[in-house]
């Protein structure tokens, strides 16, 4: 039997340790805290191996030997993103533990969950379950800065062994969410791709003095500028489809006739109009149905009294699932013209797991027992995790992001991510860890 009190101190401080290191990317330095994990590893009879992609970028993983059953890996990044410490109550770097909450950047992205896992690994080892398939277990580097160049993806390219499993349980999803009446927990079992690109515009340069004809600031602002509030077609995912049909269940008629309607292309509009949603959750939803593309850098220009001959816009294009880079660009055109070059700097497809495997529904089931009233449903993430290093080297790989989350009413910590004050309840951590270690159990159960 598991004292859970026992268990709440210990992932507490194994949280505030991992909070007290500063791993932000860049530079990232995960060395020190792939260090701290092994530590705490090899105190309870794990072998441990602590590999760098390069100097200071650590990444350690271990492995539970269990059946013949293909394994899970237990996934989480080190890494962090900047933060401005002088706008925090508690220093970022503290690991305070005030008020029910451990503060520091990433309590919440990651390393709460890497806590979490952590801990499930110990308490596999300590109750000698007997599991029917090896769980794997990483700790990583380099998720944040976006390439992603030295975790999980270097891994897959120079020791697979490490982390090379079909199943894959990391960040993503698992909070809960509120829509009418019902609420939900989101596990995410699908991610939009990536395609950043720069948009050049080139033209006649001069002196200030004489204005010119085809001024290269002047075309590229009126590519860009059609961009401007502009909805890309619908393109709604199985994801997205299965999302929409599952929250429906159980609303107001007409709410669910609008979820329902979401999309469909003749009535997607004016249903998501109509749904009494905050506007913010609904330009979240609007965005995962179609492609996007948000215009977030400029560059044109080095003096006041000089036309430049070319000018620069920067573009994070998003895919839904089933799109591809070309499908993107032929739809970008129309809009910004054919007086600009495009430039792909960064392409990563989308990704979309079933929602219908094994470990899906075994987290489905957990749930069940845990939260009864909230049902898990399947959900798209506009954003990425390191997912996107994983599939396109190992397609197929069931990639879930799971990291379950009662938000408090009032606060919604999940807005805290990547923001000031970020923290998470020791409450939500304990829950947390002893529903991933119900899932690993039933998961891999003999």
């Amino acid at each position: 039997m598991i004292d859970w009190t026992t268990v709440e101190a210990e992932v507490t401080n194994h949280l505030q340790q991992l909070l007290r290191i500063d791993t932000t990317n860049p530079p990232g330095n995960e060395i020190e805290a792939a260090k701290y994990v092994s530590q705490v590893l090899n105190h309870d009879g794990f072998e441990t191996e602590i590999v760098e992609s390069q100097p200071g970028r650590g990444n350690v993983s271990t492995r539970l030997q269990g059946g013949d059953h293909p394994p899970l890996l237990l996934l989480g990044h080190l890494d962090v993103v900047a933060c401005e410490p002088d706008k925090w109550t508690f220093p970022p770097f503290s690991g305070a533990l005030h008020g029910g909450f451990v503060w520091g950047r990433g309590a919440l992205d990651m390393k709460n969950m890497v806590a979490a896992e952590l801990m499930v690994m110990l308490l596999l080892k300590r109750g000698g379950i007997k599991l029917d398939r090896d769980v794997l277990f990483a700790a990583t580097a380099d998720e944040e800065a976006g390439k992603g160049d030295h975790g999980p993806g270097w891994l897959l390219d120079n020791r697979p062994e490490l982390i090379d499993a079909p199943f894959v349980l990391t960040e993503g999803g698992g909070s809960d969410l509120r829509i009418g009446e019902r609420r939900f927990y989101t596990c995410q079992t699908g991610q939009k791709g990536i395609c950043r690109m720069r948009i050049h515009a080139g033209g006649n340069p001069g002196h200030g003095s004489i204005p010119r004809h085809q001024n290269a600031v002047l075309r590229l602002c009126k590519s860009i500028g059609q961009l401007d509030g502009v909805d890309l077609p619908l393109h709604p995912s199985a994801t997205m489809a299965n999302f929409l049909q599952e929250v429906a269940v159980g609303q107001e008629e007409q709410m669910a006739t609008n979820l329902r309607d979401l999309i469909n292309p003749e009535r997607s509009a004016n249903a998501l109009a109509q749904l009494p949603l905050s506007n913010e959750f609904k330009a979240e939803l609007s965005a995962l149905l179609r492609n996007t593309a948000s215009v977030t850098m400029l560059n044109a220009g080095s003096k006041i009294n000089v036309i430049p001959a070319t000018a620069t816009a920067w573009v994070d294009g998003r895919l839904t699932p089933g799109q591809t880079k070309n499908d993107f660009l032929s739809e970008l055109r129309p809009y910004i013209g054919e007086d600009v070059d495009i430039e792909v700097d960064q392409y990563s497809p989308s990704l979309e797991a079933s929602s219908d495997s094994q470990l899906f529904r075994t987290i489905v089931e957990v749930m069940a027992k845990h939260d009864p009233e909230a049902p898990v449903v399947p959900s798209l993430m506009a954003g990425g995790t390191d997912a996107k290093h994983i599939c396109p080297r190992r397609p197929d790989t069931q990639v879930y992001g799971f990291m379950p989350y009662r938000q408090q009413p009032g606060l919604e910590e999940m807005r805290l991510v990547h923001g000031h004050n970020e923290r998470t309840s020791v409450e939500n951590l304990v829950w947390a860890t002893r529903i991933i270690y119900d899932i690993v159990c039933r998961f891999g159960s003999a």
